[in-house]
């Protein structure tokens, strides 16, 4: 019987007041809990293994040059908690991520209400995202900012001085869904009746492993529902 199953179980019983177990967290309790939950990140690993706390600390503390310690804590499954004591090292490692470990991607987020690890939400993820092949005419912050938006949340373009975006390709930071599959290509579609659609390649820079069978983020092909014991080379996703 899993916990769920439990508490099901629990609750369907009628019991009385005395017997019932039932805690009333006030307002005026909540204070100490807020203080908590501000320095907290949450974090889930995206590994189809089980993960080592002390082997996270060790690549953690190696990887993140925080300027106080992070404690680390085991929440559930490839659950960890991330208390910091520092809010400058907080906004520093949420906003410098992506984070891997073991070629696998660490979701952060801040703690949602009172901090209810079953409410969190590991589906968003901030990726630097180039987008190759852009026309002239596309390579303004209004047009990269549209173009962003069919990936996902644009929350940052890369221009230059003049607030253009010129160059080999567009450059920004965008919220995705990652129990999507990733996209690819952006077709970029003409009003004109002869002009062809433009296809522009999509590149996600500092990606962890991801599935080269469904696109999507947290397992790998062979392990994937949808692979049939095609080659890395006919896969969808493939490199």
């Amino acid at each position: 019987m899993d916990a769920e199953d439990l508490i099901k179980r629990c609750r369907a019983i009628k019991l009385s007041d005395e017997e019932e177990g039932r805690f009333y967290f006030k307002r005026s309790t909540k204070a100490k809990g807020e203080k908590i939950v501000a320095g907290c990140l949450i974090g889930k690993v995206l590994h189809t293994r089980e993960v080592s706390i002390e082997g996270l600390k060790l690549a953690m503390s190696r990887v993140w040059k925080t300027s106080r310690e992070v404690k680390i804590e085991k929440l559930g499954d490839n659950v960890f908690m991330f208390k910091f004591g520092s809010e400058v090292d907080k906004r520093s490692i949420l906003v410098g991520g992506p984070w891997h470990f073991d070629r696998a991607l660490i979701v952060l987020v801040e703690p949602v209400g009172i901090g209810d690890i079953k409410k969190q939400s590991f589906s968003q993820v901030s990726f630097w995202v180039q987008i190759h092949d852009v026309p002239i005419m596309c390579m303004s912050k209004v047009m990269a900012t549209q173009l962003g938006a069919v990936i996902g949340k644009v929350e940052e373009a890369d221009t230059d001085d003049a607030g253009e975006c010129l160059g080999p390709f567009l450059r920004l930071r965008i919220s995705v869904d990652i129990s999507k599959p990733l996209k690819k290509i952006i077709e970029l579609e003409q009003d004109e009746e002869d002009a062809e659609d433009i296809p522009m390649r999509v590149m996600y820079e500092r990606l962890p492993d991801f599935c080269f069978c469904c696109g999507r983020i947290g397992h790998q092909y062979r392990e994937c529902a949808y692979y049939i014991s095609q080659s890395k080379d006919e896969l969808t996703y493939g490199p």
